[in-house]
Parts: C-alpha cells; sequence; structure tokens
C-alpha cells in the first residue's frame, strides 16, 4: 500500500548559531534536507510534502533548485511546535486515507529501509525506536509485547523506566485521517507553550487505537543533529558509510579517515585513492585509475586508466590522460588518452588530443593542442585582451619551444616548429619554424663597464643615507 510522507524543516535551529536555516546546513556538500527527501525518494513514497517556516525562501529555493519530483512545501508561519507543524499540511491530505509517515529535516543519516518498514507495519500509529546503551536524554519507548504503552520523557522517568534501553526516534507513521483528528486535541500546556507532535500518542491510547513500534538495527540512522559538533559528527559517520561502500565494491582507498568523498561521486573498480583527497560533486572516476594525494577533484570525470598526480586541482574537466603533480585543471578542459599535463601547468577550456604534452610550467587557456604535439615549458596562450576571449589552435605534431607566448587569435599548422622565447603574433604555416624574437647582440668587454658604473651608482647612494 501506498505512503506518503510529512517532512519538517521549518525551524531555526538556535544552536547552530548561524543565519542559515537549520536543515540547509551542509554534510557532505548537501545540505540535511536533500538526504532526508533523498530517503524519501528511495523509499518510493507517493508524495513528499516539506513544512517550512524559518527563511522558507532559501529552503524553498533549494528545492526547486535541485528538481526533486513529488515534492511540494507548506508554510508554517509561526513555529508553535512539531504539531502544529503536521496540522499546517492538513489541506493537502484532504480525501487521502492512507498512511503518513513523518520524518525530521534534521535526521540526514534515516534509511530508506526503516521508513520501509513503518509504511508496512499495520497499525494506526508506529514509532521508530532505537537501542543504545547510553539512553540518557532520550524518551524511553515502554512496551508490552509489540504494543506500545507510553513514551516517557527522562525528567519524568521512574528509575526502573530509566534502565530501558529502546528510546524514542522523533520519527512516526499515521493513519491519515486518525492523525489529524487527534491534532486537534493536543494542547500547549507546556513550558515553550507549543504543540508536540509525541502528544498524539496519548490521545491514539486514549481511545484504544493500535500503536505499534519498529526497532532500526542502526542506532546512528535515527539521530538528530543540533549543532555543529553534531554535524560534523553526522558527516564522519555518512562518510565511513559511504566510502565503505567504495571498499566493498572494489576501490582501494588508503587512509579513509582522510579522505572527502561526497554522496553523488561515483568511482569504478580497481581504482587506488591515496589521501587525502577531496572529491566533490557529480565527478565520476572509471575504473583502474589512480588519484594521488592532496589533490581536489570537483565534477569531473576521470576515465578508466587515468592517473591523476598528487597536489591537483580539477574542475569541470575531463580526463583520459595523465595530469599533476601539482596541476591546475580548470572548467572546459579535456585531455585526451596518452596525452599529459604536468607540474605548475594551469589550463582552462583547453583540448589536449591524444599524444599532447604539456609537462611543466605552461599555461593554456581557451585553445585546442592536436595529438602529439609537445609544448615546452613557459608557454603560454595570451588569450585575453582585457574585453574579449581569444582562441589559439595548435596543430599534429608541433614543437612548441619553451617560452613562447601566443598572442591569440592564431593558428600554428601540423608539424611547424617554434623557436624557444618567440612571441607568436601571426598564423604559423604547416611545416613552418617560427622564429619571433630579437637579434642576440654581444659587446665585447661591456660587462666590467657595467659592474663598475653599478658599484658607483651603489655607493653615491650609501652617501646620501648616511
Amino acid at each position: 500500500m501506498g505512503f506518503r510522507i510529512i517532512i519538517l524543516a521549518a525551524g531555526k535551529g538556535t544552536r547552530f548559531k548561524s543565519d542559515l536555516p537549520k536543515v540547509l546546513h551542509k554534510i557532505l556538500g548537501k545540505p540535511m534536507l536533500w538526504y532526508v527527501i533523498k530517503a524519501a525518494e528511495k523509499a518510493e513514497a507517493e508524495e513528499i510534502v516539506v513544512v517550512v517556516g524559518h527563511k522558507k525562501e532559501m529552503v524553498e529555493e533549494f528545492i526547486k533548485k535541485e528538481g526533486f519530483k513529488n515534492v511540494k512545501t507548506v508554510v508554517q508561519e509561526k513555529q508553535l511546535g512539531t504539531g502544529h507543524a503536521v496540522s499546517c499540511a492538513e489541506h493537502l491530505f484532504e480525501n487521502y486515507d492512507g498512511k503518513i509517515i513523518v520524518l525530521n529535516g534534521d535526521s540526514p543519516l534515516i534509511k530508506s529501509e526503516d521508513i520501509k518498514k513503518l509504511s508496512e507495519i499495520d497499525s494506526d500509529m508506529v514509532v521508530l525506536t532505537g537501542e543504545t546503551d547510553n539512553p540518557t536524554g532520550y524518551g524511553r519507548v515502554v512496551r508490552d509485547g509489540d504494543e506500545v504503552l507510553k513514551i516517557v520523557e527522562e525528567k519524568d522517568a521512574t528509575e526502573e523506566e530509566k534502565k530501558i534501553k529502546e528510546v524514542n526516534s522523533g520519527i512516526y507513521a499515521f493513519s491519515s485521517e486518525l492523525l489529524f483528528e487527534a491534532l486537534k486535541e493536543i494542547d500547549n500546556n507546556n513550558a515553550q507553550k507549543e504543540y508536540y507532535l509525541p502528544d498524539v500518542l496519548k490521545i491514539f491510547k486514549s481511545k484504544g487505537l493500535k500503536v505499534k513500534a519498529v526497532k532500526t538495527n542502526d542506532f546512528d540512522s535515527i539521530m538528530g543533529v543540533n549543532n555543529r559538533y553534531e554535524l560534523s559528527k553526522a558527516e564522519e559517520l555518512l562518510k565511513r558509510k559511504l566510502i565503505k561502500e567504495l571498499q566493498l565494491s572494489g576501490v582501494t582507498v588508503h587512509n579513509p579517515e582522510s579522505c572527502y568523498i561526497e554522496p553523488e561521486v561515483t568511482i569504478g573498480k580497481d581504482t587506488e585513492i591515496f589521501a587525502p583527497v577531496y572529491i566533490k560533486g557529480k565527478t565520476v572516476i572509471g575504473e583502474n585509475c589512480t588519484i594521488g594525494a592532496f589533490t581536489e577533484i570537483v565534477d569531473s570525470v576521470i576515465e578508466s586508466g587515468a592517473t591523476i598526480k598528487s597536489h591537483s586541482h580539477i574542475e569541470k574537466a575531463h580526463i583520459k590522460g595523465a595530469a599533476g603533480p601539482f596541476s591546475r585543471i580548470r572548467e572546459g578542459t579535456v585531455i585526451e588518452e596518452n596525452s599529459r599535463v604536468g607540474s605548475f601547468v594551469e589550463t582552462k577550456k583547453a583540448i589536449l588530443k591524444k599524444g599532447a604534452k604539456a609537462n611543466h610550467l605552461t599555461y593554456l587557456g581557451d585553445c585546442i593542442v592536436g595529438e602529439n604535439t609537445n609544448v615546452g615549458a613557459g608557454t603560454i596562450t595570451c588569450n585575453y585582451d582585457g574585453f574579449n576571449k581569444w582562441r589559439t589552435e595548435i596543430g599534429k605534431n608541433v614543437f612548441v619551444g619553451s617560452n613562447t607566448l601566443f598572442i591569440a587569435p592564431v593558428k600554428v599548422g601540423n608539424n611547424a616548429i617554434t623557436a624557444a622565447g618567440s612571441v607568436i603574433t601571426k598564423n604559423v604555416p604547416e611545416n613552418a619554424l617560427a622564429i619571433a624574437r630579437s637579434k642576440q647582440i654581444n659587446l665585447e668587454g661591456k660587462a666590467e663597464t657595467i659592474r663598475e658604473k653599478n658599484k658607483r651608482l651603489k655607493d653615491e647612494h650609501f652617501k646620501k643615507d648616511s
């Protein structure tokens, strides 16, 4: 039977001490709310309703930008508690008599399997619980078999009840019609003057309705995140989980504690990763790759067999060959098979065709480098005139001498050679040698004259200072 989900995401998150809404604080590059919605989608919810409130425009913009399907938002204008938040969504469930599962937007580790379990249990209300050896601070779940009798908060628990290790997660499933009826009966007779969702349980019990519990097998998955310390703890737990999944799929990750890998990254088997690394966004790394230490890769494609040596920064690029060490590969760069970009080379919108090489100390921007072309150290494609970016096109089998400057727009034909130190301002034909540098002049004996002059100027300078 189908089910729908309400996610509570209206809170301010005072303990974060932040201008950002609580649920938009990030774990491994994604807001906490992203993980909750993804878990709901994976559990195959028919519809997801997110209750927004504090800085609702920011949360709504995030949801719109991500392009989630079957996700609606409803506004809780005043934050009057979790029970009130759920009641704000009532109008979206008119004529719906199925099951509603209520999740918290600050529980990013929630598992889709547990959401599924909640949806499958035949009961008027189901409580997701967890078991811990240190239940201090949690509401204890008092049972009679599989029937929940009550949930007792720490301050109200007897000594016997405090020994109970099963605790409330704050995640529930309800019969839709019964839920909204009960919400009308809860009150705000508490210190915060708020309407609390757990109070629905008392009303259900008073009416003789069935309340059951299902226990997660992963206590960490139900943790709520209330401050930045807990945010870092949740990030560490999720990071370990993701890296473990990669390792079990055939990826070697050295010193995983020092690796940062975001959830939408995919990595193929037999790839070897040396720590520390930062792999972000929707990066795709193929099979049999090597990723060196101190490397950052963002939204890029690293094809099978490619090698990225240490201390490289790669963003929005496509690499089939090799890069690094100490390379900066920027947006729009394509490095084809058997091509290589080496130490202290920066590229931007550069295409290096098969077998092309730029091994060191080079800037290649807005250019194409043909097959088997060798780019010497110190080469620069001068692509910007202060107003526009211009393109350099270098053909196949070209030898680019060290310290060549290409003043774009310019083209170099196949099999051409540029002499070291040249400033190329005109197109170079195929098979041509281009020399564009001033003629060397040797002035015999002039060195000693220069030294004497410089020494005299230095002595005069010190006399003035004294």
